[in-house]
């Protein structure tokens, strides 16, 4: 009830608003879908960027999977087949220069400060160095990338 000294407002169309939003769900998550694919790629351009590198199998084998659909979330994910990546992801760096031991082949001072010949000599990815926690913060690097994918999916979503 409107008192005399009040002014009213009124938006009509509730309903017809409503029920074109639910037209929009199918709309909704495809355009989700393709923004969610689009994130992963990026995160995995930059898992393999942030990879080591020795003799390249552990930056072919990160790869994204998904997105799929589950319950009322949209998921993906991002990891390696091999062994031991989570390892080397998870490991701290080693102080000092060491020599690299491989199949009788002794090469001296290969690694600096846990980082091989091979890693040190890749690009920086965003800033950020070649090493461990590779996939972490290829995540965290890429967070404002995911909110603006995201906001245009909605966008493209409502016709913007």
């Amino acid at each position: 009830m409107v008192n005399k000294d009040d002014i009213a407002i009124t938006w009509e169309g509730l309903k017809e608003f409503s029920s074109e939003l639910d037209g929009m769900t199918e709309e909704f998550e495809k355009n989700l879908m393709e923004a969610m694919r689009d994130y992963l790629m990026l995160v995995e351009e930059g898992a393999k960027a942030l990879a080591f590198r020795d003799t390249g199998d552990l930056e072919e084998s990160i790869i994204a999977k998904g997105p799929y659909i589950e319950g009322d979330a949209v998921k993906g994910s991002i990891g390696s087949n091999l062994t031991y990546a989570f390892e080397v992801h998870e490991r701290p760096y080693a102080y000092g220069i060491r020599d690299k031991y491989d199949n009788g082949a002794k090469t001296p001072n290969y690694y600096i400060y846990g980082r091989g010949r091979r890693t040190l000599q890749k690009p920086n990815w965003r800033g950020q160095k070649p090493g461990r926690k590779y996939l972490e913060r290829a995540v965290v690097l890429t967070e404002d990338d995911y909110e603006k994918i995201m906001a245009d999916a909605l966008e493209r979503t409502l016709g913007g």
